[in-house]
């Protein structure tokens, strides 16, 4: 992603985006209850490896965020899904300037 700052074009990596989700994610899970942390925990984990359930599209001045997720069973998918979204949007917010944000959780897989 390219954007012009005050003193010239900054270019940030799709890496980088990922490790802004993944420390949006990481702040989120002290918030969480139980089932919900150890299900984060798991998103998080991927992260470390070559293969990441976070796919990042960049449209121009705007990013989505798809995280693809097996859920734990008992787990309020909404409500965790609202809380993750808010996380993300506002960390993007925050550290990019970015106002036209969306993320989507693709459910694949109920455990």
């Amino acid at each position: 992603m390219r954007f012009q700052g005050r003193c010239g074009e900054v270019e940030v990596t799709e890496k980088a985006l990922k490790k802004i989700v993944y420390y949006a994610l990481t702040e989120l899970s002290d918030k969480m209850n139980v089932a919900a942390k150890n299900w984060l925990q798991k998103i998080l984990s991927v992260f470390s490896s070559e293969e990441s359930n976070v796919v990042i599209t960049e449209n121009g001045e705007s990013v989505t965020v798809d995280l693809y997720v097996a859920i734990g069973y008992g787990i309020n998918i909404p409500e965790t899904f609202s809380a993750v979204k808010e996380k993300i949007i506002e960390t993007f917010k925050k550290h990019m300037a970015l106002e036209n944000v969306d993320v989507n959780m693709h459910v694949t897989e109920l455990k």
